[in-house]
């Protein structure tokens, strides 16, 4: 065999060898993540956390050196991922508590796993509530006693489980209350102390009836003696939250903002809203504490959105927006809530644009004729947008001549377009003239056609 040959046979043999070994390293990285998927859906990510994450981190290492086709770098990662996936397999439900029986008792404390049954029997059941657990209970099904293994004695006339032949009292049933329960007589005042059980604190230990019974043992001066009280060294703040358990509670929400400062202290809440839960009625996203409309929820559309009030009609324009093509533009309904369309004007929700000027006879406030058309349609705007309800005509000239006489010019031509448009059926009440004079250009007075702007006439919308 030739010397290339042997070559070319070399390197196949390399390149198969690779494939073999980048498939196996393929596999053994899917083996892995499907492991790994595995046991956190049992716990791993609460019980082992940091196994789990390292884990992933080498297996995903592993899959960019494979990719890269460093192999044994990749076989690395694998090597150090299985030890963190070990431990991960081991322990991943090791947190959780197992409750087969889902009776709240957990397995490993459950005498009866297998059985539901109150935490007080150790997790097995009674069935009729008689003390005798089912597994010993002849009865189980009948309220008895421990002496029956669980049956009604056959002669109990007052029904309280206790027999006749051994009832001091077969006529008065027994009250079940830990106290000389077995005469089968009922003590009204287990301690002797003249108050009832019923309204005893401290049944079992005689004390006056100014402390409710309890004898007077209070180290903390609380009012709570200290066989009921939890903290018998701290007294215990009066502030009608847990106060019958001795202890103080500076914290009654437990929300982190401490009761001398909480605004609602039995109510969890943050630290911005000073302890109070923000409330909101209408479910708008807006507290009802800034919230004007706390029973209507905000609709929110970009207008007015912070004051927590439906607004249907933003432009009130009369035409509500469900239907406004231009619902933040006053307009009419005959154009669908928008602008009517005029050829020499134009309808903002700030201004009336006029396309051109308002000319005057020179030096007067005389309209000329050309602009009486321009003027009309002014007049037909506000007259046909029911939310426009006080425009301003601002009167502006030159700085040619003299101040005082500019700003009378002004006004009085501002008073002629003012009276122009009551006379084509703008109500008065709607319009405002003021003449600036020259205080206020829009363009230098240094040339002619910067004068020429300034000499003007504007339609302000002010409501």
């Amino acid at each position: 065999m030739s010397r290339v040959n042997l070559l070319l046979l070399a390197l196949y043999v390399v390149v198969a060898v690779s494939c073999v070994t980048g498939e196996k390293i393929q596999n053994e990285i899917k083996v892995e993540n499907s492991r790994l998927d595995v046991d956190e859906r049992r716990g791993a990510r609460m019980c082992v956390p940091y196994d789990l994450a390292m884990a992933r981190v080498e297996v995903a290492s592993a899959q960019a050196e494979l990719d890269a086709g460093n192999y044994h770098i990749a076989e690395e990662h694998l090597l150090r991922e299985k030890k963190y996936a070990e431990r991960t397999t081991k322990l991943a439900d090791s947190c959780i508590p197992h409750d087969k029986d889902n009776d709240g008792v957990a397995d490993a404390a459950d005498k009866c796993p297998l059985q539901p049954g109150p935490a007080k029997y150790d997790g097995c059941p009674d069935t009729d509530g008689d003390g005798v657990l089912d597994r010993e209970d002849k009865c189980p099904l009948i309220p008895g006693i421990r002496e029956l293994q669980g049956c009604a004695p056959a002669a109990d006339g007052d029904k309280d489980l206790i027999p006749d032949n051994k009832d001091r009292c077969p006529f008065d049933p027994e009250d079940k209350d830990g106290y000389e329960d077995q005469d089968g007589c009922p003590d009204t005042d287990n301690d002797k102390d003249g108050i009832t059980d019923e309204k005893d604190q401290c049944r079992d230990n005689p004390g006056p009836a100014s402390n409710q019974g309890c004898p007077v043992n209070d180290k903390d001066s609380d009012g709570i003696p200290d066989e009921l009280d939890k903290c018998p060294d701290e007294p215990e703040d009066k502030d009608n939250f847990e106060d019958h358990d001795g202890c103080p509670e500076s914290d009654n929400d437990k929300d982190g903002i401490l009761d001398a400062v909480d605004k609602c202290p039995n109510d969890k809440g943050t630290p911005q809203n000073n302890g109070c839960p923000v409330l909101d009625t209408d479910m708008d996203g807006v507290p009802d504490v800034v919230d004007k409309c706390l029973t209507e929820p905000e609709d929110k559309d970009e207008f007015e959105d912070t004051d927590g009030c439906p607004d249907p009609d933003n432009d009130k324009d009369g035409v509500l927006d469900a239907d406004d093509k231009c619902p933040n533009e006053p307009g009419v309904p005959e154009e669908q809530g928008c602008t009517k369309k005029y050829k020499l004007i134009v309808v903002t929700a700030q201004k009336i644009e006029l396309k051109q000027t308002v000319f005057f006879t020179t030096g007067k406030a005389v309209i000329e004729k050309k602009s009486y058309d321009m003027l009309k349609e002014v007049a037909d705007a506000i007259k046909s947008v029911p939310s426009i309800k006080k425009v301003v005509i601002e009167g502006h000239t030159d700085n040619v001549g003299g101040r005082a006489l500019n700003v009378k010019l002004s006004q009085s031509r501002a008073d002629s377009v003012r009276e122009f448009l009551i006379d084509e059926g703008v109500d008065g009440a709607k319009l405002e003239a003021i003449g600036y004079g020259p205080d206020k250009p829009i363009s230098p007075n240094k040339t002619e056609k910067g004068r020429a702007m300034n000499r003007r006439v504007e339609f302000k919308i002010i409501q």
